[in-house]
């Protein structure tokens, strides 16, 4: 989730479709949710939502709680080269909202397109987001709801890290998997 031309889209074709980064300088903005089946392994498969930034998916007519009931993870996409002020208020509903129908649900924010900054302003930017939307959360009571944050973009490795991670957070049998790995390498 995020707003329009933050790079969701691209994001999903790149680490999902090996489409290049160059290529997607000519996707569309989308217009309507689409539902991605990834079935990568047998360890973990999962759907991918891919919403439009300017679906208001808390209207009446929505059911956003369907969504998020059976959510194990949402990713809110940040553009870092963008004024985020708007998105960080777009991720503070979302959040809140999607917490309160599953508060089991690992929010991942993906501070995007951070490979035109330099070092220090990408810093920067991520302690002023983290901030920023934390301290939103503890305004509204919902220092219980936990967001990570993750430097991304899809012209490095960066974005597949982050993913990477997301990932892991939702294999129940990672601690049983690496406690084999652990003594198979031993």
């Amino acid at each position: 989730m995020g707003l329009r031309r933050s790079g969701k889209s691209s994001i999903q074709k790149v680490v999902f479709h090996k489409m290049s980064p160059n290529e997607t300088l000519f996707l569309e903005s989308t217009n309507k949710i689409c539902k991605d089946d990834i079935s990568g392994s047998s360890f973990v498969n999962f759907h991918i939502w891919d919403f439009p930034g300017q679906v208001d998916f808390f209207d009446p007519t929505f059911d956003y709680e369907m969504i998020f009931r059976g959510t194990g993870a949402l990713i809110f996409v940040i553009d870092a080269q963008d004024d985020y002020v708007e998105a960080l208020g777009r991720l503070h509903l979302t959040v809140s909202r999607a917490f309160r129908v599953n508060p089991e649900i690992n929010f991942e924010v993906f501070i995007h397109k951070v490979d035109g900054l330099s070092d220090d302003h990408k810093i920067e930017t991520q302690r002023d987001i983290h901030q920023r939307a934390n301290d939103d959360l503890a305004d509204a009571s919902l220092e219980k709801l936990h967001l990570s944050f993750y430097l991304t973009s899809i012209y490095d490795h960066s974005i597949f890290e982050a993913f990477s991670k997301v990932v892991q957070k939702l294999i129940p049998q990672l601690p049983t998997l690496e406690n084999l790995l652990n003594i198979f390498i031993s």
